[in-house]
């Protein structure tokens, strides 16, 4: 009972309406984001592209497969990581891949299928891609109301091990990697499904800068007042 205490206070600490707008709104634009990398078929960064390949090779739908991820990663969080566990990570957890799924097949919808579009056309649809991804990811950790299972492998390993922030995440999106390719040589997935692509290496190295640059936007509405 007090474990549940506590993890309640941690859900509802520092929570306020507009922060918890800011992740719901975050997690949308992110969601939104994945969906269009993807329609740009210059590949996925490094986690969303191992959902979607194996779910596909599993003929699952993504949201039904990410979950299932997130609830063995969030195993971990809950041993180890139990402080970084909130509001945040929940949205993020349950609903992130529905929204992605959701939004591939409005974008499929609305403008058919990316097949035959010109390389020039697909990267700009990656780049305008990139913008919405960096954006979502930058309201939905300002907010500091939790951060999603995955994203706590990277606190993890920093925080166990003495290892810095930045090759904690290369470490995670490099199993990722490493899943999709032993996938691809298993033949339950082919190069062609696997999300891999210039997308992926842009998503692993390239965020960071974008991010910082929506922080200090995104900073002056989610911290302008105290509710």
């Amino acid at each position: 009972m007090t474990i549940v205490k506590k993890l309640y206070e941690q859900f509802i600490y520092n929570l306020t309406i507009r922060r918890a707008l800011a992740v719901v709104l975050g997690n949308l634009i992110l969601g939104f984001g994945c969906a269009l990398l993807a329609y740009s078929l210059m590949g996925n960064e490094p986690y969303t592209a191992m959902n979607m390949a194996m779910s596909g090779g599993f003929h699952m739908g993504l949201g039904n497969y990410q979950l299932i991820v997130n609830f063995i990663l969030l195993i971990a969080q809950l041993i180890w990581g139990r402080k970084y566990i909130g509001f945040g990570s929940i949205v993020n957890m349950f609903f992130l891949g529905y929204i992605i799924e959701f939004s591939g097949y409005a974008i499929q919808a609305m403008f058919g299928s990316s097949e035959g579009y010109s390389f020039a056309l697909c990267l700009i649809i990656m780049i305008v891609a990139f913008l919405f991804m960096t954006f979502g990811l930058s309201m939905y950790q300002i907010a500091a109301v939790g951060v999603s299972p995955y994203d706590y492998v990277a606190w993890g390993l920093s925080d166990h091990f003495p290892i810095p922030f930045f090759a904690s995440r290369m470490i995670g999106d490099f199993c990722c990697v490493l899943v999709i390719v032993i996938a691809v040589f298993s033949g339950l997935i082919t190069w062609q499904t696997s999300h891999l692509g210039i997308g992926t290496i842009v998503g692993a190295f390239c965020l960071g800068p974008f991010i910082n640059f929506f922080n200090k936007y995104n900073r002056l509405w989610i911290e302008k007042q105290k509710e």
